[in-house]
């Protein structure tokens, strides 16, 4: 009976303790968040990443971040990309330029214990027309195939407007 009522606390204890750390990552300013990994042997030209965009999130401006994740075999200091709006022909895309490392060599992303890095790029304004119920993100990189990146996703914030007061003096 004791062991039962052991076994018992160490379960629920074990779920508080759970439910703390759940509660300590959300992020309720995240609107929308999502990750596509790339295949093992790298991300080729043509592997072009669709996120399908919620449809009560079309037609409305957000803070867009651009999140990365890559192992120390990525070859470069930084990385160029393409933020594609493929439902709206007449709108060019977006060029997204994020370095990944500092002129040493120091990864600037939080590392694991697996040699895997994560860098999240500072988040700019992105306004979705109505038909923008897709992006896409791609590379634009010389490398074929890109090697080193293992995963590339997108979290919807939302709008701030940042004015910089001191710009103007």
């Amino acid at each position: 009976m004791t062991t039962r009522k052991t076994s018992s606390y160490i379960r629920i204890a074990g779920g508080i303790i759970c439910l703390l750390f759940s509660l300590a990552a959300c992020d309720n300013q995240t609107i929308y968040h999502t990750y596509q990994n790339l295949s093992i042997e790298g991300w080729k030209k043509t592997d072009t990443l669709k996120y399908q965009l919620p449809a009560q999130l079309v037609g409305k401006q957000y803070d867009l971040e651009v999140g990365l994740r890559h192992t120390e075999n990525y070859p470069y200091q930084d990385i160029w990309m393409e933020i594609l709006y493929p439902l709206s022909p007449d709108r060019h895309p977006d060029t997204l330029h994020i370095t990944l490392a500092d002129k040493q060599g120091n990864w600037k992303g939080n590392g694991t214990s697996s040699n895997l890095y994560q860098y999240t790029s500072p988040h700019h304004p992105v306004t979705f027309s109505p038909s923008d119920s897709m992006i896409q993100i791609v590379h634009i990189m010389r490398d074929e195939p890109l090697k080193g990146i293992s995963d590339v996703g997108i979290r919807l914030l939302p709008f701030t407007s940042s004015i910089n007061t001191q710009k103007d003096k």
